[in-house]
């Protein structure tokens, strides 16, 4: 067990209830920085889907932290903000601002020294001038360099005790972002971009993160978000996503904390933790598949013929000038079901963005690239295999 108390090796980066109004109603520098829905008709009511659309992102993003329409970061450098509290203060002072478009339970929590290798420092508290100085741009919170290096400006935060401006409690430490390297893919507008942010959940910089999430049935609705960006190994937006996730249930660690006088993340016991355990197959459920997979490659030929038939395409010229090009797949988004779990460890598919693409069955599958034909076979498939196996199987299909 951790000797003291005050000092925690984790760090944890507080997920808050969107607040438009602290964002600039004019055009400004960073606009895309706020989180944003990223399927078209969702929207971000809460602090958990904020955390569930991160987890779709693939990592965090950077911004100057506005407030009421103003950037309360100097020297106009997105950052990633973490506090150092050790998770009971962490706790107390959630409930003591309580304000959740400020502050809330729900967040990630990495260790401190990968923070600090990935460029992570303690924020300044004021300075010794007193909070007066020159600015280079004043508008955008640029100080001059003389003041403070140009390097070292997004660290600094204003303190004035004798006004009341005093944030060391927060015990805040800084990820500076200054390039665009961080990849959002976009279904509410269909686009890609770059912006500012840190991929946390890649291995290459973390060894692990530990979501904070207040209930364990909220651990399940986001257990399998984070499930779906592991088995393909990238997020949506394309940023790798192979990390140690852990998830922190609050409930059951307040109990404990509770009970036990204890303050660090690192002295909570494994079964704080919510662990999911998936349902196996048997070995006669593993030669059903494969009967299964063998009885819709036996009939692709005859699926074939079928189609020629139905549409008269007695000739290859026909054939070839039939219908617009596409692509038609076999697909299953049950990622929870047990058959899913063993196409996937068994390589007879791949997971993309939260779905199981099979892989060809057979020769016919790709005798035409008409979408229509192709829709046509793994429709005939996906017959076959919801009878034989589980239904679960549906057609995903798109123009090339």
């Amino acid at each position: 067990m951790n000797q003291r108390t005050d000092i925690s090796k984790y760090v944890i980066h507080s997920v808050r209830k969107p607040n438009n109004d602290d964002y600039p109603k004019e055009e400004y520098d960073f606009n895309e920085n706020h989180y944003l829905p990223l399927t078209y008709g969702e929207s971000l009511n809460s602090e958990f889907e904020v955390l569930t659309n991160i987890i779709r992102e693939g990592g965090l993003r950077a911004d100057l932290s506005y407030r009421k329409g103003k950037s309360t970061v100097y020297g106009n450098t997105p950052v990633i903000c973490f506090t150092e509290m050790p998770l009971v203060n962490f706790l107390q002072y959630v409930n003591v601002r309580n304000d959740r478009t400020r502050f809330t339970e729900y967040g990630v929590a990495v260790l401190k020294k990968e923070i600090y290798v990935n460029g992570g420092r303690p924020v300044i508290s004021g300075l010794s001038s007193d909070n007066e100085f020159e600015y280079l741009d004043a508008p955008k919170r640029i100080l001059k360099p003389e003041v403070l290096p140009f390097a070292e400006q997004y660290r600094y935060v204003k303190m004035n005790l004798s006004a009341g401006n005093d944030w060391t409690h927060e015990r805040e430490w800084r990820i500076s972002c200054p390039n665009k390297d961080f990849t959002v893919h976009d279904d509410y507008h269909g686009s890609s971009f770059m912006t500012y942010g840190v991929n946390i959940f890649s291995d290459m910089l973390f060894s692990e993160v530990i979501l904070i999430i207040n209930t364990e049935q909220e651990v399940k609705e986001i257990f399998q978000e984070v499930q779906d960006q592991l088995d393909s190994g990238y997020a949506r937006g394309g940023e790798e996503f192979c990390n140690n996730i852990k998830y922190l249930i609050v409930e059951k660690a307040v109990a404990y904390i509770n009970n036990h006088h204890i303050n660090n993340i690192e002295d909570l016991p494994k079964d704080i933790y919510y662990s999911h355990t998936y349902e196996t197959i048997s070995e006669a459920e593993k030669q059903k598949v494969g009967a299964a997979l063998k009885k819709c490659s036996e009939l692709a030929k005859g699926f074939a013929e079928d189609f020629f038939k139905e549409y008269n395409l007695d000739t290859e010229e026909k054939k070839l000038n039939f219908d617009v090009s596409g692509f038609a797949r076999v697909a299953s988004y049950k990622s929870d079901n047990k058959f899913y779990r063993y196409l996937l460890s068994e390589d007879l598919g791949t997971a993309v963005s939260g779905s199981l693409w099979l892989h060809t069955i057979s020769e016919y599958d790709m005798e035409l690239q008409s979408i229509t034909y192709q829709e046509y076979i793994c429709q005939r498939y996906c017959e076959v295999l919801n009878s034989e196996i589980a239904d679960i199987f549906r057609v995903s299909s798109n123009q090339d």
